[in-house]
C-alpha cells in the first residue's frame, strides 16, 4: 500500500507483531525487547565530530600569552531552533564562554573594558577583520588576537529506525513525512522516530597581533544530543510513537545547563589543543624601542669682534714686540679663537690667524 497505505498492514507492524511474540516467547531481537509490540529504543550520546583545526608552522615559534578576544560582526545566526534557551542565545554569552575557557587553559585574556577603551575614536568599524585585529592588537599590548569569525545554532533532528532486529540511525536525506507528520524511511517504509537537537557550531582564527600572520584557524561543532548524562531510553508503539522514556528528553532540551554542557564540549576541543601549542615556544618579547643616539655636544659658540682701531695691527705673537703680519681695517670683524692677558688671538676674514691687543678690537655680545 505504500506510504499512504494501512499502518497495520506495513513490514514495521508486522515486525512489532513477530518482535512481540518472540518476547513473549522468551526471545529478545536487538533493541526490540518487552511486552507485546513495545519498541525499545537507545540513544548513548556520543562524541561530537573532530574538531577542524589548522596550525601554521609559525604557531610553535613563540608563546602567545596575552590574548585579545574579538566578537564575531554578525551576531549568532539561529536557524530552526526549538529549544528556547539555545534559541535565544546571545554574543555574550559565547563570548563569556570563550574567555573562561581561555583563562583556565593558562591564557591571559585582555578584559572587555581594555578592548572597548582602545576601539573608542579609533573608528574601528571601518576596517577589515585582520586590520580591527592589529589595531586593537597593538593598542592592548597583546601577544595575539583570537578573532571569532561566526557562531550558529542550528536546529536538526536524528531519525532512527525500528525494524530490521536494530536500532539504525536513518540519514536525513532518506526521510518521507506523510501527511500525518508521521517519518518513514524511503526504501524500506519502516516508521522513523524523530529525535529533535541542536548544533552549536564555531569558527575562529588566531592572529599574531604584531603583524596580522595567521596563526591558527578552527572550526568545531557539538549537539546537544552528545550530553545526555546517560543512554535514553523510550518505548515506541507500532507508528513509532512515544509512550515512555526513562527521563523527559524534551525538558532535558531546555534545561540551561545543556547549552553550557554543549559549549564546554565544543571549546574543550578547540582551546585546550590552541593551548598546549600557542603557549609553549621561546617567550615572545615586546619589540625593544630603539635607543635615541646621545646627542653631539653643542658646537662652540664663536666669539666674534670687531676692530675699533684705523689699521690695527695683526701680529705674530701676544707682545708689542713681535713682528706685524698685516693690518686690519677698522670695523672689520675677526673670530677670537684665543685670549692671554691683554691680547686676543684672532682669525680674520683671509683665515690669516695672528694675535691683536685687545684696545683695537671690541668683543660682540
Amino acid at each position: 500500500m505504500g506510504l499512504m497505505g494501512k499502518k497495520s498492514s506495513s513490514p514495521v507492524a508486522n515486525y512489532a507483531r513477530w518482535a512481540g511474540w518472540l518476547s513473549s516467547a522468551g526471545f529478545c531481537i536487538g533493541f526490540a525487547c518487552g511486552c507485546g509490540s513495545a519498541l525499545t529504543l537507545q540513544v548513548a550520546p556520543e562524541k561530537p565530530p573532530p574538531s577542524e583545526l589548522t596550525p601554521t608552522a609559525k604557531l610553535g615559534d613563540h608563546a602567545y600569552h596575552r590574548v585579545l578576544l574579538l566578537p564575531p560582526d554578525k551576531p549568532v545566526a539561529i536557524e530552526n531552533v526549538e529549544t528556547p534557551n539555545a534559541r535565544d542565545s546571545k554574543i555574550d554569552y559565547y563570548m563569556g564562554k570563550v574567555e573562561k575557557s581561555l583563562l583556565a587553559s593558562g591564557f591571559e585574556v585582555i578584559s572587555s573594558e581594555v578592548v572597548a577603551r582602545a576601539a573608542k575614536g579609533k573608528g574601528a568599524g571601518k576596517f577589515t577583520g585582520t586590520e580591527k585585529a592589529m589595531l586593537l592588537g597593538k593598542e592592548t599590548k597583546a601577544d595575539a588576537v583570537l578573532s571569532l569569525q561566526s557562531i550558529k545554532v542550528d536546529g536538526r533532528a536524528r531519525y532512527y529506525a525500528l525494524g530490521e532486529g536494530q536500532s539504525r540511525e536513518v540519514d536525513e536525506d532518506n526521510v518521507v513525512t506523510d501527511d500525518d507528520g508521521l517519518h518513514f524511511d524511503k526504501d524500506t517504509e519502516a516508521c522513523l522516530y524523530r529525535l529533535p537537537h541542536y548544533e552549536v557550531s564555531m569558527e575562529a582564527k588566531l592572529l599574531d597581533a604584531r603583524d596580522g600572520t595567521v596563526l591558527w584557524i578552527g572550526n568545531a561543532r557539538s549537539r546537544s544530543s552528545d550530553v545526555i548524562q546517560d543512554t535514553w531510553e523510550a518505548e515506541l508503539d507500532d507508528d513509532c510513537e512515544l509512550q515512555g522514556q526513562n527521563f523527559d528528553y524534551v525538558d532535558f532540551q531546555a534545561e540551561s545547563h545543556t547549552l553550557d554542557n554543549v559549549v564546554a564540549m565544543l571549546l574543550d576541543g578547540t582551546v585546550k589543543p590552541l593551548a598546549a601549542v600557542a603557549l609553549q615556544g621561546a617567550s615572545l618579547e615586546p619589540p625593544k624601542k630603539a635607543e635615541p643616539a646621545p646627542a653631539a655636544p653643542p658646537a662652540p659658540k664663536k666669539k666674534i669682534a670687531t676692530v675699533s682701531s684705523r689699521n690695527a695691527a695683526l701680529r705674530e705673537g701676544p707682545e708689542r714686540r713681535s713682528k706685524r703680519k698685516m693690518k686690519v681695517p677698522r670695523k672689520a670683524k675677526v673670530e677670537v679663537i684665543e685670549t692671554m692677558g691683554e691680547w686676543y688671538k684672532v682669525k680674520v676674514q683671509d683665515g690669516s690667524e695672528g694675535w691683536m691687543h685687545e684696545s683695537t678690537v671690541l668683543l660682540n655680545e
